[in-house]
């Protein structure tokens, strides 16, 4: 099976904003503010995961619709 995301440049960077909100939140924030770290990298995963569940239906709207979610991820 092919996932089409993984071609998307949008997903790329968002993997890559991801993997930077990892290092900048387990470098900058102590101990007293992992809540925030966890709110922080719980949110750059949803902008990955919701591109790719968006990109598996089978309308362009639907696609739309995930790509908004994503984006108040942000």
């Amino acid at each position: 099976m092919k996932f089409r995301f993984k071609e998307f440049r949008v997903y790329q960077e968002a993997k890559a904003y991801c993997k930077f909100t990892r290092e900048i939140t387990g470098q900058h924030l102590d101990k007293a503010d992992n809540g925030l770290a966890n709110q922080i990298q719980r949110a750059s995963n949803s902008i990955v995961l919701n591109i790719a569940e968006g990109s598996a239906g089978n309308s362009d709207i639907e696609f739309a619709r995930f790509l908004g979610i994503a984006m108040r991820s942000v």
